[in-house]
Formats: C-alpha cells, sequence, structure tokens
C-alpha cells in the first residue's frame, strides 16, 4: 500500500534525507502549513528577527560545509525582505534552496494580502524558480531543485508554495521515500584521459597550456574563489614550477600569506607588486574567476600583453569580459591532476628579478598592525574570519593571515553591508566547536544589527569586532580623492552607545585600546560565547593601495597614512 502524505511533510522529509538539521526563516501564514510539518522533525528552526538575516544565517552553513542549505519565508515582504541575501549568494555562487509561501491558487493576481509575483522577481537572480501549481510536482521537482542548486557552478534555486498546495495530499511510489536516487559521477583518474574519447579535449588542451607555458618568459596565475576546494593541489602546482599567483578578493587563503610564490591580492586595494605583476605578465593562467571589474580595473587595459588561459566550470563566463587564447569548461579537480604531473620547462627568472623590485615598495598601515596583533592572540582551535562590506573589509583581506581558504568569508559579488552578523551565526551553527570571528563596521553592523537576538538566543560563540571611526569610510575616502572632500551622508552624526546596546541584548561588550596591547583582547577572544569588541580608528584612515574606477590596476594610488 502507498504512502500518503502532504506536500509540506514530503518538503521536510525531504530535507532530512539530506542530512539538513537546521533551518533558518519568518514565518508567516501562508508557509503556515510547512511550519507545522517542521514543527513534528526533528530539523531545528532558527528564528531570525528578518528574512535577509535568515538567508544569510542559510549561507553560514552553505559557505562552510559546501552543502545546499536551506531558508523558509512566507509571501510578499518575506520575498521581498530576502531578496538581497538571494542576489549576494548568486554572484558568488552559494547553493542556497529557498521555500516561499504564496497566496492560494485561486487568489494569485487578485492583489491578495501580501501577494508578490515571486517567479517574474527572482528569475534574474536564482539559477532556476518552481511554481508549483499541482501537488505530485513536487516530488520531481525536489530532487531536480537540489542537485541544480549544489552542481556545475553552485547558486540559488527558488521553489515557490502556494498555501493550499501545501496541504494536499501525494502518494509515495510502493511506500518507499528513496530521496537519494541521484548518481553522482564518478571522478575520472589520470589513465582514463587517454582511454575514453570524452577526454580528448582535455589531452588537448593539456598540449596547448604546455607550449603556451613553456613559450612564456613571465606566466602569472590569476586565482579566484572558484578554485577554493582545491588549494592544497595549487599550493603545490605553484612550488613545484615556481610560477607566482595572484588572487581575488574570494580566493584569498588558497596560497598561505608568507609564501613567496603568493604575490598577494589583485584589484582595486590589491598589492603592489600583485597589480604591476598584471601590467608585464606574457601570460596569464586565469582559474575559477570573472573577470570582474573590481579584480581587473578598466578591462581595455587589463594583461593586454598576456594571452589568456582561462579555466572555469561555468561556460558563460569564459570569454565574456577578456577574449581568451585558450579556454577549458571543467571542473578544476579535474585538471589540477594532470596539470601537476606534467613536467614544465620553464625560464622566469628574470620576471622574479622584477618581482623582488616591486616587493620593495612599502605598503604599511596602522591597521596591518592591528590585525596581526589580532592573530597572534587567537584561541586554539578552528577559527572562521568573516567581515561586512567596507574598509574593515579592505584592511582584513590586505593584511590577515588566512590559514586556509574555508577560514575565510566575505560578501564578493554584491558587497552587501549586514552580511558579517547573520552569516556568523549561520557557520556557528555548522562548526559549533569553532571560534567564529566577524569583522565589521559601525555602518555595517547597523544593517542586520536585529540578529544579536538571534546570536544571544542561540548563544553561539562568535565575537563581532566592530571598527569604528564613525563614518561611512569608503565612501568618505572616495569623497575625499574625487570629490574635493565634499562629505555628503558619509558621516555619522549619532551612534548608539554600542555597550548598553550589548547589554540591552545581553551580549558581552569590551573596547580594545589597541596601542595598550594585546591581553585584555585575548582573555575576551579566549571566552566562549557571543561578544562584541569595539576598536576605535581615526576616520582619516583610507585604504590603500586604491586603484580609481576607469583606471588600469598600475594607476594606483598610494597614500602616507597618518596616526
Amino acid at each position: 500500500m502507498r504512502e500518503q502524505i502532504t506536500v509540506s511533510q514530503y518538503i521536510i522529509r525531504f530535507l532530512e534525507s539530506k542530512g539538513i538539521q537546521w533551518i533558518p526563516g519568518v514565518p508567516g501564514g501562508t508557509i503556515l502549513p510547512l511550519y507545522e510539518s517542521l514543527a513534528e522533525s526533528r530539523i531545528e528552526h532558527v528564528l531570525a528577527r528578518h528574512e535577509q538575516g535568515a538567508g544569510f544565517i542559510a549561507q553560514g552553513r552553505a559557505r562552510t560545509t559546501g552543502e545546499v542549505s536551506a531558508v523558509f519565508v512566507s509571501s510578499g515582504p518575506g520575498v521581498a525582505n530576502l531578496i538581497t541575501a538571494v542576489a549576494d549568494a548568486q554572484r558568488d555562487s552559494i547553493p542556497l534552496l529557498v521555500f516561499s509561501g504564496q497566496v492560494p491558487l485561486a487568489l494569485i493576481g487578485t492583489d491578495a494580502f501580501q501577494e508578490l509575483p515571486t517567479a517574474s522577481i527572482v528569475s534574474p537572480l536564482v539559477k532556476k524558480v518552481y511554481k508549483i501549481e499541482e501537488p505530485n510536482q513536487i516530488i520531481e521537482i525536489l530532487d531536480e531543485a537540489y542537485h541544480l542548486s549544489g552542481s556545475g557552478k553552485m547558486g540559488p534555486v527558488w521553489i515557490d508554495l502556494p498555501k493550499n498546495i501545501q496541504t494536499q495530499g501525494i502518494e509515495i511510489p510502493d511506500g518507499n521515500f528513496n530521496l537519494d536516487s541521484l548518481k553522482k559521477e564518478e571522478l575520472f583518474t589520470t589513465k582514463r584521459i587517454e582511454e575514453e574519447p570524452a577526454y580528448e579535449s582535455l589531452y588537448l588542451f593539456l598540449q596547448e597550456f604546455k607550449s603556451l607555458l613553456e613559450a612564456s618568459d613571465f606566466p602569472l596565475l590569476y586565482i579566484g574563489g572558484g578554485a577554493k576546494k582545491e588549494y592544497l593541489r595549487l599550493r603545490d602546482f605553484v612550488s613545484r614550477f615556481q610560477i607566482p599567483a595572484v588572487t581575488t578578493l574570494m580566493g584569498l587563503g588558497i596560497f598561505e600569506k608568507n609564501d613567496p610564490m603568493n604575490l598577494g591580492m589583485m584589484g582595486m586595494h590589491g598589492t603592489v607588486v600583485a597589480n604591476e605583476a598584471l601590467g608585464v605578465c606574457d601570460l596569464l593562467i586565469a582559474i575559477g574567476v570573472r573577470f570582474d571589474d573590481r579584480a581587473t580595473g578598466a578591462i581595455q587595459k587589463f594583461c593586454n600583453q598576456a594571452k589568456v588561459i582561462h579555466i572555469d566550470i561555468d561556460a558563460r563566463e569564459i570569454g565574456k569580459n577578456k577574449p581568451v587564447h585558450l579556454r577549458l569548461q571543467k571542473d578544476i579537480s579535474e585538471v589540477l591532476p594532470f596539470l601537476i604531473e606534467e613536467d614544465f620547462c620553464i625560464q622566469n627568472t628574470k620576471a622574479w628579478e622584477q618581482i623582488e623590485v616591486w616587493r620593495q615598495i612599502p605598503e604599511q598601515h596602522p591597521m596591518k598592525n592591528i590585525l596581526l596583533d589580532f592573530a597572534s592572540v587567537l584561541p586554539e582551535g578552528d577559527h572562521y574570519i568573516l567581515t561586512d562590506v567596507g574598509q574593515h573589509q579592505m584592511w582584513v583581506a590586505q593584511y590577515f593571515p588566512f590559514a586556509n581558504p574555508k577560514s575565510w568569508i566575505t560578501s564578493g559579488g554584491q558587497g552587501t553591508m549586514g552580511f558579517g552578523l547573520p552569516t556568523a551565526i549561520g557557520v556557528a551553527l555548522s562548526q559549533r566547536e569553532a571560534h567564529v570571528f566577524c569583522f565589521s563596521g559601525d555602518g555595517s553592523i547597523m544593517m542586520n544589527l536585529q540578529e544579536l537576538s538571534t546570536l544571544k538566543e542561540q548563544n553561539l560563540n562568535v565575537k563581532v569586532i566592530l571598527i569604528n571611526n564613525e563614518h561611512l569610510g569608503l565612501v568618505k575616502q572616495q569623497q575625499d580623492l574625487f570629490y574635493g572632500s565634499k562629505h555628503s551622508g558619509s558621516k555619522f552624526h549619532f551612534h548608539p552607545d554600542f555597550s548598553l546596546l550589548c547589554q540591552s541584548f545581553g551580549i558581552g561588550y569590551s573596547e580594545w585600546d589597541w596601542s595598550l596591547g594585546t591581553d585584555e583582547l585575548q582573555r575576551v577572544l579566549e571566552k566562549k560565547g557571543p561578544a562584541m569588541i569595539e576598536v576605535r580608528i581615526p576616520a582619516s584612515w583610507g585604504v590603500y593601495p586604491f586603484v580609481p574606477g576607469g583606471k588600469s590596476n598600475q594607476e594606483y594610488v598610494l597614500d602616507k597614512i597618518t596616526m
């Protein structure tokens, strides 16, 4: 006899079968049937204080585990409030499965209470949006949606659920609930490359790759977030063949900070040596990158002396912004084993001599010592470094010695203020024994401040390091540089007392005077549980180097920072 359950019960069983142990969300009338089924399950619900916060909490799990994470919201304003977090996930390729309530089918198109045309609104921001109009659709759609979100170039997928559909019954074939029917693709080995015609294109690519590399006098690796999972092999590759590398913001941590092969972050706030190397390299090997404007500067001036090799999992990204000489659409995991096994003959001695000259150009900043002091007293054990968006984000990116790319989490493509706190909550929920540190600015922290309630409720080991300069720092910096220091809308003329604010939320608070050493800071960091650490800095500090919009990466601004 076939088992009959409701659509909402089926969804919850499906998510249980995928190992999801908690789901963030904000309930409302149109999604209450799903919440009824959730209450009967072993999945914990994390009640966010805002739907945007819920989306970022789900991102925290997805960014640390690499697995598809779910989030529940109601219709209308719930959908609208979630969009920012979903847009952020789309740009950074984060796998989210969104379930939104919708008014009953009979009311769609009548401007019913809390109705929005969800599918048409969110379709540009997701890999796919599904409108459920018949209960049995859910069986096939769930499998497809979950697989789509977590495969290829990962990203958000949205399922819109009319309220009346959620309560309708469906039959499970043969009484079995087997949701793990998708077959995992077998990773091929080096032996298969010559045995199977499907990999002939890879074989030809490797021959051309070798030819271009050996003909190069100044090869340079350009590595992004799409290559993070292969960071150990990438470290081996650059070490073995002595090829210098630059990384994007999202690729930080792939190479160790003190690795001589690592020229650092490139782009708008990249290192001098990274940006100068981009200007003279004659072969650019791009892996897991989008050639976005913050990394490349003026694209028409980017690496014009170089031949470009581009490897990416998404064919749409290859050649989209920059013409390439050699392309390969593949997961980097399928390529690196062969590259490492090759025997390249590389002559780049003169390139290294030039790199050492660029490394002598000073890039000192007081935030460097502050961040290195902070890193020196981190507690033992796993730790994650997150940021919001602004000057503090760029300083952390420039100076923090990340252990690996998994420990570094930030908003890249969308640059979303308010990202840090709720995402840190999601990270801490996924990594209960880890230490989670969220650097935020006095502007960013106010964007999702309400999630301090969620942090306290969950009693998570998250420390918020609040860098307070009483300004929207990057806005002020650009006004100083390009708008005659006309400071419109960049200064906060009122701030809450963050000490009293934390007290009201039941969150520990301390202020770190970085000029007095790290003893008190170390005591705060080692104490378990949530806390905020406020660090006051002058508003005059800027982020440098700085590549102005429309300029090449070699047209950077260097500034002497005064204490």
